[in-house]
Formats: C-alpha cells, structure tokens, sequence
C-alpha cells in the first residue's frame, strides 16, 4: 500500500494527478524509469514530474523512486503500525524542506526572544504541553505549561511572553477561550502546533506549524480522539535543539 497526505495530493494539478495516477498503478516498473522516460509514458512535460515530486514532498524523483521502492517493508508492518508510521516518514520529509525550514526558524526566533515560554494545551496536548515545558527546561529555556483550563498564568503577561498552544483540532473551546484572554491582557507572541491548517487557533496565532496526519477516533470512545501525536514530539524537540544551537553561536 502506498499512502501520501490528502493535502499534498490536494495540490496536484490535472497533468500532475494523471502522472501520480500512473505511478500508482505502475509501481513495480516505476523504479526503472527516469524522469524523461516517466514524461514520455504518461505524456507530460518531465517539468511536470518535478513539480509532482516536490508536491509530494521530495526534492528530487530519486528520492521518491526510492521511497516507493521501499513501501513494500512497511507494508510487512501490522497494519495498526503501518499507517503512522507512513504519515510520520512523509512528515518528516516535509519539515526538511526550504518552506518548513524558514517557519521553523521563524519560531525559533521568537522562543530566543522570549523572556519565557508557556505551553498550553487540554487533555492529551495537556501531557505534551507538560513534557514540551520540562524539555525546554531541560536545555536552559525558562519555561512552564498550563494543562488546566482553568490554571492561572503566572505574573503578567507581556509581550516578551511567548505561548506555545498545542491542539490537534484547533478548535478546542477552553483553548481558543485561553490564547484569546492572553491576546486581550497582552500583545503576546503565539506559535500554535495543530493537526489542521485552517483552523480557529491558526487565525489567533503568530505562527502556525501543522502536521496534517489523518484524524484518527478511538472505537471505544468515538469523542477520543487518537491522532497520532508524534509529530508534535518532533516540533517540540527540533524547536528545543535548534534554539539552542542559535545561543552556542551567539556565545
């Protein structure tokens, strides 16, 4: 089975789309093919093959020749593994690319600014806002998380105070109520870390940084929701590592 993130495919144009279709259905002769000879085969321009590469989030069709070649081990992976850890893989392909980087350097900037950092989230973003504070702690960022809807922040927020608001909807009522209070007592700098790109809590936030995996409910619980949180991990500890790479050099 090969799986690629609905928004990425989303963005493919009509020439495009014919061209990933083709590949689908052609998989066990597409890593013989070059650039030109996959054009020529579907009757596009192999400036099309690129353009649907780096849509799919690769830089060059080797490395999404590669990755294709490559499907069949996961796919000997349970399937309750397999799917996260296909999301993960094209996840982190993407926050390696030009874009992401600039974004990600965005936030850095403003956590290497900030007087101090509160994380924000309810539920299962609470236990991450709670392990994302301790991790920043942890490289000498000063920093606490607010996990209760109703905690109180500490001292007066200001607009050297940075938030990191994590929430897999963006839509969470307590959250949104939260960041919206914190923009009314202050000019706060917000970066929030969501599953979704248009959402409530983006249009509130400095900064967006969104994963896009699919939304997963627990079949016990169908309110539950289990999308996978290891992307959120991942923006933690790259946002940690990266603030503090920036203060050695500054050093």
């Amino acid at each position: 089975m090969i799986d690629f993130l609905p928004e990425q495919v989303r963005t493919l144009n009509e020439l495009e789309t014919a061209t990933f279709n083709f590949i689908l259905s052609n998989l066990s002769s597409i890593d013989k093919m070059s650039v030109r000879q996959l054009a020529q085969a579907v009757h596009v321009s192999t400036a099309t093959v690129m353009r649907m590469t780096r849509k799919l989030g690769f830089e060059v069709w080797v490395e999404l020749k590669y990755y294709l070649k490559n499907q069949n081990q996961l796919t000997e992976i349970p399937v309750n593994y397999y799917e996260n850890l296909l999301q993960l893989n094209l996840f982190l392909r993407k926050i390696t690319s030009k874009e992401a980087g600039r974004k990600l350097e965005e936030a850095v900037k403003l956590i290497r600014e900030a007087r101090y950092i509160i994380f924000i989230g309810v539920g299962s973003s609470g236990a991450l806002a709670e392990y994302g504070a301790r991790y920043f702690k942890n490289i000498g960022l000063e920093s606490y998380a607010i996990s209760d809807p109703y905690q109180a922040v500490k001292g007066k927020v200001a607009p050297d105070v940075l938030s990191i608001v994590l929430s897999a909807s963006g839509e969470t009522d307590k959250i949104i109520e939260r960041v919206v209070k914190l923009r009314e007592e202050a000019p706060a700098k917000i970066i929030s870390i969501r599953n979704h790109p248009e959402t409530t809590l983006s249009k509130l936030s400095n900064i967006n940084l969104t994963y896009g995996f699919q939304t997963e409910y627990s079949a016990y619980d169908p309110l539950e929701n289990l999308t996978s949180q290891l992307p959120v991990i991942a923006f933690i500890e790259i946002l940690a590592h990266q603030a503090m790479e920036k203060a050695d050099k500054c050093n």
